[in-house]
């Protein structure tokens, strides 16, 4: 197999585990919903004379809209393992943007070039559950990571452990990305890479964020292969 085949099929693997990711936290995020609400809609229709007739009058098929929600779940949750298994086993190698002996150049904020270790550590900070999730299914095959929801559960976490890289989401409630990334440059360590997550275009304010603090930016949602890309992109430039 040639090197262009190579890649194409690991970037084949990795586009398949991101199209995997998305509809399987939906899925996951309406089984909750289900198996919270259905069981007691069902019971309080059959408690309710004037409204038994809206269920189906087999018994059986009462009993499967109640007990499927926790079936789906249940499924789901293995579907879930075993897509993490598969993905820890197939994108090991594609994991190693860095070795120990191999470091990466970035401009981290502070001025000048700064040297990083290989990625080991993560911390995703977004306030929607939806991306959370998501990252959560594409990283945590392949790497320890922590989430918050704001800048403020950031802050509080980067003063507990080490990060090498933080994902932080521009746009959040009672802190955003902006404000806890200059918050955080002085108190975390100058090889920690930051990147930018945002739906927006960075446009003219790109500059402007690369002096608050941040290391590079990514489209969300999140894509395994873009920032395997762009962390890439520094180790080449080093």
């Amino acid at each position: 197999m040639t090197d262009k085949d190579n890649q194409y099929e690991q970037q084949s693997v990795e586009t398949l585990f991101h199209d995997i990711a998305t509809p399987l936290v939906i899925s996951k995020m309406k089984a909750e919903l289900l198996a919270r609400h259905l069981p007691l809609l069902i019971k309080t229709l059959i408690e309710t004379p004037e409204l038994r007739h809206l269920l189906p009058a087999d018994e059986k098929l009462v009993d499967a809209l109640s007990t499927a929600p926790d079936i789906m779940q249940s499924n789901l949750q293995l579907v879930q393992k075993k897509i993490n298994l598969l993905s820890a086993a197939m994108l090991h190698q594609s994991n190693n943007f860095t070795s120990a002996s191999d470091a990466v150049d970035f401009d981290g904020g502070s001025g000048g070039p700064v040297r990083t270790a290989a990625i080991k550590t993560v911390l995703l900070v977004d306030d929607e559950t939806i991306h959370r999730d998501i990252g959560e299914s594409l990283l945590s095959p392949l790497y320890e990571v922590d989430f918050a929801k704001n800048g403020l559960e950031a802050l509080s976490l980067c003063e507990q452990k080490h990060y090498d890289l933080i994902l932080m989401d521009l746009h959040m409630p009672k802190m955003n990305g902006e404000q806890a990334t200059i918050a955080l440059r002085p108190r975390i360590s100058n090889e920690t890479i930051i990147i930018g997550l945002t739906s927006l275009p960075i446009g003219a304010n790109r500059s402007g964020l690369l002096a608050m603090g941040f290391t590079d930016f990514l489209e969300k949602p999140l894509r395994l292969k873009s920032l395997q890309k762009l962390l890439r992109s520094y180790s080449l430039n080093a």
